[in-house]
């Protein structure tokens, strides 16, 4: 009897377990539709849903038989880079709901104060409140604060119910697929001429591709991570074992070929092409020029680093090499002339100094910084703030500074930004060791995903914005998190390997 009901609670532990990580990927499937998240009510939707799979994932955890969990998930479970974004969001929190005395802010950030003295003065307020938040606008901190939660609520997730090669492909997959969407309802969108937001029309970017986003640039965003993924993924189905020279013979060769025709590497790289044909038709100029940089250095970054290593098969293979031959030749040189990579040169020779704004908003900001350096505006407040420092014959509206470096900056202050940076160079530090020495192709490939992925959103960041969009932003976090899941299934696969 004792067996059979052991049975049972295994069985639904496992059924409750592929709910909870179906529910997992459905939040990266739905983020980017409703304009990538980035209005008040679907950033707020997607924190909720987010919050009610971790609520539900702690009370399947709190019932489970202690004889029923695996040794890998007890205990919280939480990882170094998981906690450093649960400080920032706790950090955020403190910006938006904390109130400080204004004589303490008035030494802390005397900008800050005085922009309440002023505010105070003419709402002729009776009575001068003693206390003041760091945020000049917490109810957008607030919602940011929410938001930063639900990226680490996402992140736990992803350590708990990702815990076998077969769950961590499916997670690709779901990635993938979600960018293979986005890319062709963009493209569809623009070679038709009926563009639509799903819901609504489209009232800018049109005849440039932006799926269900409103800039063409978030989308290019999405996609370059997408893409890097993709590429991964690839690399992790592929067999790195060669025959030798000698072996070779029409018959293998053949045999090879329809192999590869049948397999899921094929499928992939499908998905691969209209990726880059969706990327292309954004006409983004630094999305475009930040993917592929961002594969040549990763590319080169491994040849270079894996020259003594046991798995520098997995990148000296003729296969590698032909991968990456062919994303650069068929997608750029062929598939991009036919779907107007033109128009991304042409932008690029067109642009100058005279004709762009944006460097002047870097001139603003880097005034504005030095004001709230150590604790920040607050989360959001860009919009609200930037007016006063530009100049009143500036004639353009900025609600992001189209630089995330200088706006998470000014926002979110030192003490914000250590912790994000920390959890960047660790999941890049670990990426790049991991698509070297890891045991396994896919955590080789995984490796591979997170570092490019990584080098390509930190360079388009330097003139856009795909980290003030949530849905960008959690898939940037979650890719970044992938190192550290890889880490731990190539870590399994050794110890059952007997290495």
């Amino acid at each position: 009897m004792r067996s059979i009901k052991q049975d049972s609670l295994k069985k639904n532990q496992a059924l409750a377990d592929r709910l909870l990580f179906g529910l997992l990927l459905l939040v990266f499937v739905v983020s980017p539709l409703p304009l990538g998240s980035n209005r008040v009510w679907a950033s707020l939707a997607l924190s909720g849903f987010s919050f009610a799979i971790l609520s539900l994932y702690l009370m399947a955890k709190a019932f489970r038989p202690a004889s029923t969990v695996s040794p890998n998930n007890k205990g919280l479970g939480i990882d170094s880079g998981a906690v450093l974004i649960f400080l920032v969001a706790v950090w955020l929190s403190v910006q938006a709901l904390v109130k400080v005395p204004l004589d303490w802010m008035a030494v802390i950030s005397p900008v800050t104060a005085r922009y309440y003295s002023t505010a105070f003065s003419i709402l002729n307020a009776e009575k001068i409140p003693d206390a003041v938040t760091i945020s000049l606008e917490r109810g957008v901190t607030l919602n940011s604060a929410l938001l930063t939660l639900a990226v680490f609520s996402v992140l736990y997730l992803m350590g708990q119910l990702i815990t076998t090669p077969k769950q961590l492909r499916f997670f690709c997959y779901t990635i993938v697929l979600s960018g293979c969407f986005q890319a062709l309802y963009g493209a569809m969108m623009t070679l038709t001429g009926v563009e639509h937001l799903l819901l609504i029309p489209k009232t800018s970017y049109i005849g440039n591709a932006t799926g269900t986003f409103v800039n063409r640039n978030s989308l290019a965003g999405y996609l370059e991570m997408s893409l890097a993924v993709g590429v991964g993924l690839l690399l992790g189905l592929r067999k790195t074992h060669q025959a030798k020279p000698s072996q070779w013979n029409w018959r293998r060769v053949t045999r090879k070929v329809l192999e590869t025709l049948l397999s899921e590497i094929i499928v992939v790289r499908i998905m691969l092409l209209i990726m880059v044909i969706g990327l292309v038709m954004t006409h983004s100029r630094m999305g475009n020029g930040a993917f592929f940089n961002a594969l040549l250095i990763t590319s080169a970054s491994a040849l270079l680093a894996s020259g003594g290593k046991r798995s520098a098969g997995q990148y000296r293979n003729p296969g590698f090499l032909l991968i990456l031959a062919s994303i650069i030749i068929i997608d750029i040189f062929l598939l991009g002339w036919v779907f107007q990579l033109d128009k991304v040169l042409e932008r690029l020779e067109k642009t100058t100094m005279q004709h762009e704004t944006r460097d002047e908003v870097v001139t603003y900001i880097l005034t504005m910084i030095p004001d709230f350096w150590l604790t920040g505006s607050g989360a959001g407040t860009f919009l609200y703030l930037f007016p006063n420092y530009a100049k009143e014959d500036f004639g353009m509206f900025y609600d992001f500074a189209h630089n995330d470096y200088l706006q998470i900056f000014l926002e979110f202050g030192l003490i914000g930004c250590i912790p994000l940076a920390l959890y960047t160079e660790l999941a890049l530090v670990r990426g790049s060791v991991l698509m070297v020495r890891g045991h396994t192709g896919l955590t080789r490939g995984m490796g591979f995903a997170a570092t490019m992925a990584g080098i390509s959103l930190l360079i388009h960041s330097t003139v856009d914005f795909n980290l003030q969009i949530p849905a960008n932003l959690l898939l940037f976090a979650a890719v970044l998190r992938l190192p550290a899941i890889a880490a731990k299934l190539d870590k399994s696969a050794k110890e059952k390997a007997g290495l």
